[in-house]
């Protein structure tokens, strides 16, 4: 049985962020990854970051209007502000960590460098010279420098709880096939988002199955806003190998972009001033008429810029940067040269809401914290470009820095352990469904009931048919190998996806309006008060949904 003074569960940005934090801070820390260090949806970043100041008009006040605007009156306003004040900390964390930030010809990080991401009204968002697997090499880094105790392809399967406290983790070692209990006086949660719920309609990497948000619930913690997932509004729909793939943003239509519907009609322009919710909107609207291309899209036309000098310059720039890089793949060279429609889906891409939290990361369970994507409040309702590298760096070093606090302050009863559940699930295990059906079952429920546009109707056949699945899961079959054995994790990973999914969904009923990223046809319009969702497990582990009034 091995103890430390705190546990980091996810090893993207933010769990480094927090475990190299609470490291400085004298703690002895773990940081358990189901993949190596540095991975995560961070290691597919573009390696852009936002942070205010670039330029005499923008300050962080600026900057917390542009998230809290983009929110749609969501947002946590305390996370925001801490947000806005410690976003250029965050960027000095990630240089510190290796990844260095662009300079102009005179060596500063200024508004010559600085890019206006989706949805910001200043220019803001800077990148690096690397992208997101620069970034995983300087977290892996960051770790060694720090002597953090890093233990890689194990996986958080329960949150050890004593007194109403969380004491440690129970894991298991994909690796070796064993079961193991860690302790500690805390843990930080940084699990990262859903997007895998949404397979293959999603950008995100194969392990944002959504763990941390069931873990969170069974430890007791609340969670908030589950029914916003954001969705980038232009994914590839083709070939099947490149689905979902982000094929570019609103921002990256240049001057004259405009959206066509199967028939060739336009249905939206001026896509670069919208922002990832409000174009998904209208595309949902339109998919659901049945006005599709043969592969269920609609058509990104970009054509039209190449008939003015402006628009031509913005391709140049645009292509420059990086945009467009998987169309050339996809759609050939015609397309990549916006020479001809691309047809385009909406893609999984963010989880806004998660696990509910102060400014320290800090959730309702004692000893439990949470930080980057598996956080809630941050972002309310839509989130801005470029701001989830920010928000990772910021609430992660804030989230390891009181952790470490509280682990190495009194110890709260924080001694108590807790004897981990026997397992249900094991190699040899014999039934009727491998784990890998029901998993693309699951996914085939979320794309079609809690997808880009929702209604009551489709949303409770969702629920029923997480009734059927739950039943299913039961009778589920393992092979036998004890190492290395792939339907381990499909099987651990699907226990937890299921209460997740259940999460968002049962939240989605709950918002009987549109607002944010959440889309109900029954309810197009937003209403008029805005509240908050929180899910909670009762002691008989029913979720339970209520809604927390917003006060302006």
């Amino acid at each position: 049985m091995r103890r430390f003074d705190v546990i980091v569960v996810g090893g993207g940005g933010a769990g480094v962020a927090a475990a190299v934090a609470a490291r400085r801070a004298g703690a002895r820390v773990a940081l358990l990854s189901k993949e190596p260090a540095g991975y995560g949806d961070t290691r597919i970043a573009e390696g852009a970051i936002t942070y205010p100041g670039r330029s005499a008009d923008d300050s962080p006040e600026v900057f917390l209007r542009d998230v809290m605007s983009a929110g749609e009156q969501l947002c946590d306003l305390d996370l925001v502000t801490t947000l806005a004040r410690d976003a250029e900390r965050g960027v000095h964390d990630l240089e510190d960590f290796g990844f260095l930030i662009r300079r102009d010809a005179d060596g500063f990080i200024s508004d010559q460098v600085a890019n206006r991401s989706g949805g910001h009204s200043i220019a803001r968002t800077v990148s690096g010279s690397g992208r997101g697997v620069h970034i995983g090499v300087s977290l892996r880094a960051a770790c060694a420098r720090e002597g953090v105790s890093v233990i890689e392809d194990c996986m958080a399967v329960r949150l050890l709880t004593a007194d109403e406290r969380v004491v440690g983790v129970q894991t298991y070692d994909l690796v070796m096939g064993e079961w193991q209990a860690l302790h500690a006086r805390t843990v930080i949660l940084a699990t990262g988002g859903t997007g895998w719920l949404y397979y293959p309609h999603t950008d995100c990497v194969r392990s944002t199955t959504g763990d941390g948000f069931a873990l969170a619930l069974e430890a007791g913690a609340e969670l908030v806003e589950m029914e916003q997932v954001q969705f980038l509004p232009f994914g590839l729909t083709h070939p099947d190998s490149m689905m979902g793939i982000f094929c570019a943003e609103p921002g990256h239509a240049g001057p004259y972009g405009r959206l066509l519907d199967g028939e060739g009609s336009v249905v939206l322009e001026g896509l670069r001033n919208l922002n990832r919710a409000q174009v998904t909107r209208v595309m949902a609207q339109v998919m659901k008429e049945g006005r599709v291309g043969p592969h269920g899209g609609l058509f990104l036309d970009l054509r039209p810029n190449l008939e003015h000098p402006d628009g031509v310059a913005a391709r140049k720039t645009i292509v420059k940067g990086g945009g467009f890089k998987g169309v050339r793949a996809a759609y050939g060279q015609q397309a990549y040269s916006w020479k001809e429609p691309l047809e385009v889906l909406p893609t999984a891409h963010y989880h806004m809401g998660g696990v509910r939290v102060d400014v320290d990361g800090r959730t309702n369970t004692p000893g439990l914290f949470a930080a980057g994507a598996v956080q809630g409040g941050v972002h309310g309702g839509n989130r801005l470009g470029s701001v989830a590298l920010t928000e990772i760096f910021v609430f992660g070093r804030r989230a390891g820095e009181a952790a470490a606090r509280e682990a190495l302050g009194p110890c709260h009863g924080a001694n108590n352990e807790s004897t981990p559940q026997s397992p249900s699930i094991f190699p040899g295990r014999t039934g009727r469904f491998r784990p890998i059906q029901l998993v693309r079952r699951l996914q085939k429920v979320m794309w079609e009931h809690a997808g880009p546009l929702r209604d009551e109707n489709g949303i409770g056949a969702g629920l029923r048919e997480l009734d059927l699945l739950e039943e299913d899961y039961a009778d589920i079959s393992i092979g036998p190998a004890k190492r290395c054995n792939p339907e381990m994790r499909d099987a651990l990973e699907l226990q937890l996806m299921l209460l997740t999914a259940r999460a968002i969904l049962a939240s989605a009923l709950e918002r009987r309006e549109s607002r944010g990223a959440h889309l109900r046809a029954d309810f197009p319009d937003r209403g008029p008060q805005p509240y908050r969702t929180v899910t909670r497990l009762d002691d008989q582990r029913r979720l339970n949904v209520t809604q927390d009034r917003i006060r302006a």
